[in-house]
């Protein structure tokens, strides 16, 4: 993992600057979940990729992903390289960091690398980042719990220029936790602040 975040520091290095991109990742399914009725077993999001303008090779070299909780209550578990992989070229690689980087039940680090040898890749809308497991606390308090993306160590790097693309990851994954369905007037008001959250989380 060193040896990989120093290699994509060091061709931001070479050329400094941004990608021109117009691409967001939503992390989802969001749930709604009634206390009492929370699932015991393992739940995923995935990481999507959406394109918000024109569409543009942007040339996708590698990236890191710093997944984290917004609190305890959710349990991040493990990361996997998800069906409709962003790479399609079987020399490209996935992986989790190990402990001296990811910090479970409430961080977890994800390095991907394309095909050294090969081209970079053009990220198609719809293709996937990554797909990320977690568990609810079966006693896990009314409220809001989030999956989001660190900005400041979330990073993709464009083998055609060397530098950052940038890419909307402002919208995280949401687990609601609230009561029955007679509070769900209450959730709707709520929800309105849900969004303004949503599009303020980092």
């Amino acid at each position: 993992m060193n040896r990989f975040a120093f290699g994509l520091a060091f061709v931001l290095a070479l050329a400094p600057g941004v990608a021109s991109a117009a691409l967001s990742v939503e992390i989802g399914p969001d749930i709604v979940l009634v206390p009492g009725q929370v699932p015991t077993g393992e739940l995923f999001f995935d990481l999507v990729f959406h394109e918000t303008g024109p569409a543009t090779n942007e040339g996708l070299f590698a990236y890191d992903l710093y997944l984290q909780r917004s609190m305890p209550g959710i349990n991040l578990v493990r990361a996997e390289k998800p069906d409709n992989w962003v790479f399609t070229s079987p020399g490209a690689s996935f992986q989790e960091a190990g402990p001296e980087f990811s910090n479970k039940p409430g961080l977890i680090v994800v390095e991907a690398v394309g095909d050294i040898l090969g081209a970079s890749q053009d990220i198609v809308g719809g293709t996937k980042a990554a797909r990320v497991f977690y568990t609810i606390d079966p006693n896990a308090g009314l409220g809001y719990y989030h999956i989001y993306l660190d900005p400041a160590g979330t990073l993709f790097v464009s083998g055609d220029t060397g530098e950052a693309i940038p890419i909307d990851i402002s919208d995280p994954g949401l687990v609601i936790v609230w009561p029955e369905p007679t509070s769900m007037p209450l959730l709707a008001v709520a929800g309105v602040g849900v969004l303004a959250m949503r599009r303020r989380q980092a």
